[in-house]
């Protein structure tokens, strides 16, 4: 008998947050998982069921589902007598000021807490967010973030005259990126430097890169999966500005980077500690743009380098950061809390 999850979430089932964290590992599962969906889209919000709750042996509640407006329905839920698990892939009580959720976490900061507080689980992408988590409810367990390979198909290293250097991501990555425009920026008009710039869904200040190409974000996972390895970029951009907020990401952008052939230049930063060999499978970069700068440099200009890190990185997301072999991690949380054992 499949594991049977009322799944309770305001992500749109296209976007990133839900596919990587419910949807891809239910799919890769096959007919171990049933996932029966608690919020659905109606129109401009989403018309949520309580009438799934006996057919489930799981609830899960994700990321900022919980708010004054749906209290009552977490409180049919934990009345329901069925194991319930939080996940979460941010850090809601660090969300930065200009972050597009600021406005609303004085509003549903308390019910998320409360939430994560109440569950018999909570599940979270990286060990930064469990140690956020754990004061709260000592049942945590970290369930990595992987690459869904059923949505992305690894390219070998672009080999253009003109090297790309992309940056993809949501718009809200500009004040990232804005410390180190100027920097990079120069790169373009630079003697013996032949760079481009591409920026997918995260565009740069204005005038700071003249030439470069700017697509608009793309909110479908699958979309983005599919275009990002069209675009031709041999060097990829991940910058993070130093806060509590950034420690938690995971490195899902190093994965997407390889996959995209991609040699990658990564913030100093835990999301890509944890992962990055340095000089092997990408770079780090500290908050000094001329680090930055001068790493980009080095991969533009040495094409081997370029390319060997590039394959070493997909060798290393093939080795152990794949969905097809990780989604059993999530199986083995869903069902521990389910059976109502410890994480």
């Amino acid at each position: 008998m499949p594991l049977t999850i009322a799944w309770y979430g305001f992500d749109d089932p296209a976007y990133a947050c839900a596919r990587l964290r419910v949807l891809e590992p239910a799919n890769a599962l096959g007919p171990a998982v049933r996932l029966l969906a608690g919020a659905v889209p109606h129109g401009p919000g989403h018309r949520v069921r309580t009438d799934i709750l006996d057919a489930a042996d799981l609830l899960l509640i994700q990321r900022y589902f919980p708010s004054p407006a749906t209290a009552p329905v977490l409180e049919a839920v934990f009345a329901s007598g069925k194991p319930v698990v939080y996940d979460t892939d941010d850090d809601w009580t660090a969300v930065p000021p200009g972050h597009p959720f600021a406005p609303r976490m004085a509003e549903i900061l308390p019910h998320i807490l409360e939430t994560a507080r109440r569950a018999h689980g909570v599940t979270v992408s990286t060990p930064v967010l469990a140690e956020v988590f754990r004061p709260l409810n000592p049942r945590v367990r970290v369930v990595r973030n992987f690459l869904p390979d059923a949505l992305w198909r690894p390219v070998p290293p672009p080999d253009r005259p003109v090297v790309a250097v992309g940056l993809a991501g949501t718009p809200s990555h500009g004040p990232d990126l804005a410390p180190l425009a100027a920097a990079l920026s120069g790169l373009a008009g630079t003697p013996g430097e032949k760079v481009r710039f591409v920026f997918f869904g995260c565009t740069p200040p204005a005038g700071t890169f003249p030439g470069a190409t700017t697509l608009p974000f793309a909110p479908d996972y699958a979309a983005y999966a599919a275009r990002l390895p069209r675009l031709g970029c041999g060097v990829g951009l991940a910058p993070l500005a130093d806060t509590p907020f950034n420690w938690a990401k995971s490195p899902i952008k190093w994965m997407e980077y390889a996959a995209a052939g991609m040699a990658g230049v990564f913030a100093d930063l835990p999301p890509y500690r944890e992962v990055v060999e340095p000089g092997v499978t990408g770079l780090l970069a500290g908050p000094d743009p001329a680090e930055w700068r001068e790493a980009v440099s080095r991969l533009v200009c040495d094409a081997a380098l370029r390319r060997r890190m590039a394959g070493r990185a997909m060798e290393a997301v093939a080795a152990g950061h794949l969905l097809s072999a990780g989604a059993r991690e999530y199986l083995d949380a869903w069902t521990r809390v389910a059976a109502g054992g410890p994480l």
